[in-house]
């Protein structure tokens, strides 16, 4: 049950809502009323000669004239209006053409426009320099022109139709666009714009800064990175986690596409804000180009790759229960020149030391260092397509030296279905790899060039 006080205060509290309901009540009253008396007045239009009644709702459509001279139009005025006043007879519609040709007659005048045109984005203009009108759609709102008090207003052919002169402020294209334009030209530093999403972090002054904590947050994104930094002189030289040289300039480099797909908008959005974060911290300026048109270019570049993706396997089995062994296998190889390296495989590599094709052992077990202690019932010759220059050469050698292998340690030479290799067979897989590597140079994306081994890692 409520108590005395309880009831008392309740009472006291609606009253104390009723009141202050009551007294915005009559304020709000008060306040239309005032409104009302200072808006209805009417006001002579000098462009029709009647008069109208200024409503609220277009305030902020219509401008205010300030007349220099009396407050009854000049002789030159009034007829223009009686000749507005005046029925059209025999004319249609006017098209936008016509009116821009009767408009440009008239002689410029001034306007007194309200400026709503934010202060870095106006355009600067002498204060003696007359605005040209300009011709737009017909627009119901009508807005009174200023009579200048140093010439008289000229009598032209009153149009109805034709709308008022309108000046339309273009702001200034901000620095944020010049440097997003800037982005779409190929980098300075030599990174990749068609298969990297480069960003630019620029410095006022050359700045030597701790670049290890970025550089190991852009790794982890997931995707392949480069980095660039100009120095005072001009030249650009990899970044490093602490460089001997202050940069002024930076460009960074994610990787759209490897063999683990595509960039993510996750991946992107952790690049970035890495970025940002460490300009904010530096005091730098971070730019970077459209992120969908980057996603769509590395889904587009992830396509293309997973179709000339391929490699191509020979196997040399043995023909019987009888094994081959390491120590046979160990010899051949090197005979063929092909080096055994950390990976336990022997690998065929070129004149820059880059891996043309491979043989393995076909079990879990690698060759071992020494050559000695292993028996097995084949071993597998592969060759990755996209990463090998000049492929069809590297394939020849190869499937020479499978057959070499299979004659010698008396075994087959299969492919990975188990079907026996023909020349017929090594026809069709060469015109299938000229295909590929066809495709591959349209693209632009030679086999073996820079841009593959980057590709297909």
């Amino acid at each position: 049950m409520m108590t005395t006080l309880q009831i008392v205060l309740a009472i006291v509290g609606i009253a104390l809502i009723a009141v202050i309901v009551i007294y915005n009540l009559l304020q709000e009253r008060r306040f239309r009323k005032e409104a009302e008396k200072m808006f209805s007045h009417k006001r002579e239009d000098v462009m029709l000669g009647e008069s109208v009644r200024t409503e609220t709702s277009h305030r902020r459509t219509e401008t205010h004239v300030q007349l220099t001279d009396e407050s009854s139009p000049a002789p030159e005025v009034q007829h223009a209006v009686d000749e507005a006043e005046k029925p059209l007879t025999g004319m249609g519609p006017m098209r936008h053409a016509e009116s821009s040709s009767i408009l440009s007659s008239l002689e410029p005048i001034e306007t007194a426009l309200p400026d709503t045109t934010p202060l870095k984005s106006r355009p600067t203009a002498s204060p003696t320099t007359s605005a040209k009108p300009v011709a737009v759609a017909p627009v119901e709102a009508k807005v009174p022109i200023n009579k200048p008090q140093s010439q008289p207003i000229r009598k032209s052919t009153p149009v109805s139709s034709a709308p008022p002169p309108t000046i339309v402020a273009q702001p200034e294209p901000s620095s944020h666009d010049d440097e997003s334009a800037d982005l779409k030209i190929s980098p300075h530093s030599g990174l990749d714009a068609a298969t990297e999403f480069i960003a630019r972090l620029k410095f006022v002054a050359p700045v030597m800064v701790n670049f290890g904590p970025l550089l190991t947050n852009l790794r982890r994104i997931g995707k392949p990175l480069r980095a660039f930094g100009r120095r005072a002189d001009g030249a650009w030289e990899v970044l490093s986690s602490h460089p001997r040289s202050a940069f002024d300039q930076i460009e960074f480099g994610l990787q759209l596409a490897d063999r683990s797909g595509a960039v993510s908008q996750d991946q992107l959005d952790a690049f970035t804000q890495a970025l940002y974060e460490f300009a904010a911290e530096e005091g730098g300026g971070v730019s970077c180009p459209d992120k969908q048109e980057a996603l769509d270019m590395a889904r587009d570049l992830d396509l293309f790759c997973m179709d000339v993706d391929v490699l191509i396997g020979l196997n040399v089995v043995s023909a019987d229960i009888r094994p081959f062994t390491s120590e046979a296998m160990h010899g051949l190889a090197l005979e063929a020149k092909l080096s055994l390296e950390s990976d336990g495989c022997f690998h065929a590599r070129d004149a820059f030391n880059h891996t043309l094709f491979t043989l393995a052992n076909q079990g879990d077990d690698p060759f071992p260092r020494d050559g000695r202690g292993l028996t097995t019932h084949g071993v597998t010759l592969l060759f990755d397509v996209p990463r090998v220059a000049d492929g069809l050469a590297v394939f020849d050698r190869m499937t020479q030296l499978g057959f070499d292998l299979a004659a010698r340690l008396e075994g087959r030479l299969v492919d990975d279905n188990g079907r026996v290799v023909s020349e017929e067979s090594l026809n069709r897989d060469r015109a299938r790899l000229l295909a590929f590597y066809q495709r591959m140079e349209a693209r632009g994306i030679p086999a073996g060039g820079e841009r593959s081994l980057r590709l297909f890692v």
